[in-house]
């Protein structure tokens, strides 16, 4: 399986910062037009967790994971909506192995991707420029997004 290197991480992350606010909008909407059901199925956690912050954090990430996957060579085919319902049982299966047993395995195993995942953990736990960081309940929620981004983002590339 390809893995995205630090590097394509480290190089998203400084092209996405280094964007103008209009030049951003234009990339993210560049990303969800691939990706349209892969962005929808992301906001409906935030909508379903009622946490407006959740989105803003989500699409910040699908941009630098979806730059990320650019960077690495990596072509993503559009995520379906039957590719979001056929992988909803093994990602809960997976969620459930977290929260039961705190067994990261089955989780590691269906991202695919370990160091996408370690940024994603670094990020969550990380303090912001100011000193604050994110609560523990957004912190949860943003773990679950991710992973399931990354999930089916590493699902879809194409071979």
């Amino acid at each position: 399986m390809s893995q995205i290197k630090i590097e394509n991480i480290e190089q998203a992350v400084n092209k996405i910062d280094g964007l103008s606010e209009d030049a951003l909008d234009k990339k993210i909407e560049t990303f969800t037009l691939k990706q349209q059901h892969l962005v929808n199925y992301i906001l409906q956690a935030g909508i379903e967790y009622e946490n407006e912050d959740l989105n803003v954090f989500s699409v910040y990430y699908f941009a630098i994971t979806h730059e990320a996957f650019d960077l690495a060579g990596l072509m993503i085919k559009e995520i379906s909506e039957d590719d979001i319902e056929a992988f909803q049982e093994p990602f809960v299966l997976a969620l459930d192995a977290i929260y039961k047993n705190e067994d990261y395995t089955p989780m590691q195993e269906l991202t695919a991707q370990h160091h996408l995942m370690q940024f994603v953990m670094n990020e969550i736990e990380a303090a912001d420029e100011d000193g604050e960081t994110l609560d523990d309940e957004t912190k949860t929620q943003l773990f679950i997004v991710l992973s399931g981004m990354i999930a089916l983002m590493n699902g879809a590339i194409q071979k």
